[in-house]
């Protein structure tokens, strides 16, 4: 009756979840700065999360700091994009090969300002308060990184390329179909645990049904949507989606592991109490921050590949 309770809790959860995504990502396809706002307030409240988390163990850790420079960095990437596609993004019409070299120029910004930024301000902290926090800079720096890469990704992602948003929404739908399939699958026939210092309760079995219902998505998804718009044969497309599939669930599962990671470190099962059932913000959303960065290095491989 209780585990009744707890599943009946988490999908309805979930359906409020996917209909607050909705009203973000579906508008994203003709002005792709309506999802960045979600992608950016999610950035904010994971590094809040995590740095409460984190502040359990290392109580000097600032939680504040980092979420808002989490914001601020990867907000920087949209310097990176080009003049007048702020509003509408890349016109259909572009030539695919800018796919290759928009992208990577606005990650580029995020990066460069992100590998400056986040060494001086470690460096200015331990110059008032001298080398003994450096324990406490780290973590900060990890927060911020990991909280900011996923946002940076996304904006890459929805102005950096022809089929943008048909990847961001790919990357979305990873996490899900991912976590989904992994979860019915490892409560049905999990019986070999995956990891038991980090996650016991994921399974291997979990893990494969992951990858499997990951499969299916792509061979439906990837030659319908993005493999027709960008021209590539059906044969193609569908080894591609193989590849992809395995590669994308596993960055799922290892994201949703790094969580759990810190999660046992710091003593806590979840990292918040947002989302009932689901735990904070960063616990529903940590297989997402590691699919984002993922995707942008798949769609950047095919298109110098494919």
């Amino acid at each position: 009756m209780g585990k009744n309770k707890e599943l009946m809790t988490r999908v309805t959860t979930a359906a409020v979840y996917v209909g607050i995504m909705l009203v973000f990502i579906i508008p994203g396809r003709w002005v792709p700065l309506i999802p960045v706002i979600l992608s950016a307030a999610v950035a904010f409240l994971s590094a809040f999360e995590k740095g409460q988390a984190i502040r359990l163990q290392m109580p000097g850790v600032r939680v504040l700091f980092p979420a808002v420079l989490s914001v601020l960095l990867g907000l920087l990437a949209l310097l990176g994009i080009l003049e007048g596609t702020l509003l509408r993004g890349l016109p259909s019409s572009i030539d695919a090969s800018v796919n290759t070299v928009v992208a990577p120029r606005i990650f580029g910004f995020y990066a460069l300002f992100m590998l400056f930024i986040l060494p001086m301000t470690g460096l200015f902290r331990m110059w008032r308060k001298g080398p003994s926090i450096l324990p406490e800079t780290v973590a900060e720096s990890a927060i911020t990184l990991t909280s900011s890469l996923p946002l940076a990704s996304a904006i890459a992602l929805l102005f950096g390329s022809r089929t943008g948003w048909s990847w961001f929404v790919l990357a979305i739908l990873t996490a899900w179909i991912s976590d989904t399939f992994s979860y019915f699958a490892g409560r049905l026939l999990g019986h070999m645990r995956f990891s038991p210092a980090l996650s016991p309760k994921k399974t291997w079995e979990g893990t494969i049904g992951g990858i499997l219902g990951t499969i299916l998505l792509y061979l439906l998804y990837f030659p319908a949507v993005i493999g027709k718009a960008s021209g590539y044969s059906t044969g193609l497309s569908i080894a591609f989606s193989l590849f992809a599939a395995i590669l994308m669930s596993l960055s799922a599962t290892l994201g949703d592991l790094q969580s759990s990671a810190v999660k046992r470190w710091c003593g806590i099962k979840d990292f918040g109490t947002l989302l009932p059932g689901h735990g904070g913000i960063s616990d529903r959303f940590d297989s997402i921050s590691a699919t984002l960065p993922a995707m942008l290095l798949l769609a950047l491989l095919a298109g110098a590949v494919l």
